[in-house]
This record gives structure tokens, sequence and C-alpha cells, in this order.
């Protein structure tokens, strides 16, 4: 079999393709908000929110995600973060809710810090709600 040297070149291509830039880095700082039912048609969800910021600008990331809602696909689940409307989301066809975005993409969210409240609203009604606080 010959060897061609243009096969060096398609192996880094691949290379970077697979093993390029990610988004992300070395975590400078991680919040966690524990969840709190103020519903109990919601007591059976699962829920995680995680706010993390990155040491070298690298972007934020906030990731909102609540599971098994007692909800109808396309209802929509309002997030505020201290009461000021953070996205409306349409509640997907495996009973899921959820808001994960980086900073760098089109869509802007606030920073947050230790202590700030997020408030998942239902029909006018608070349904769960917690207090992001320092990921030990």
């Amino acid at each position: 079999m010959q060897f061609h040297w243009w096969y060096i070149l398609v192996g880094i291509i691949l290379f970077f393709i697979l093993f390029g830039k990610k988004k992300g880095g070395v975590v400078s700082t991680r919040l966690t908000a524990s969840m709190q039912v103020l519903d109990s048609r919601f007591q059976d969800c699962k829920s995680e929110a995680d706010f993390t910021s990155f040491k070298n600008d690298g972007p934020e990331h906030i990731d909102i995600e609540i599971e098994q809602l007692p909800l109808k696909v396309n209802e929509e689940l309002e997030f505020l973060i201290n009461g000021n409307l953070l996205a409306t989301v349409k509640v997907k066809r495996n009973l899921e809710a959820e808001f994960d975005h980086w900073a760098d993409e089109d869509i802007e969210f606030p920073m947050v810090h230790d202590g700030d409240e997020l408030i998942i609203v239902y029909d006018n009604t608070e349904v769960l709600k917690g207090i992001f606080r320092f990921n030990q």
C-alpha cells in the first residue's frame, strides 16, 4: 500500500473538527438553585438550575431544566429571575421545559449572582422556586 502525504493533512483537519475549541473551559463560578415545590401538581417534577461562568473570558452558561411536567405539550411556563422575566418556555413532547443557553448566543440573559431568586410560573401561579447559591 502506498503512503500519500495528503493523509496527514486530512488527519489534522479531522482532529480539529472532532477536538477543536469548545465552549466552556475552567469554571470560575458555579451557582445552583435547588427548587422548592409551591404547587402540589408539580410535586413529581425533577428540576435543576445552574449558572456557570468561566475563566479566560469564556461565555457564561445557564441551564434550567424541569422534567416530568404535569402539563400538555406546548403549554407555557415563565422563568423569572428576581421577578424579571427571563424566558417563556413551551413544554416539549417529552414533558420537559428547558432554557439552556450560552452568553455568546443570540439570546440574552442576566448575570446570575449568589442569592438571586428563580421562580417558575404556570398560568399566573408560582409553582417552583429556588435561590441560586454557590455550588460547594
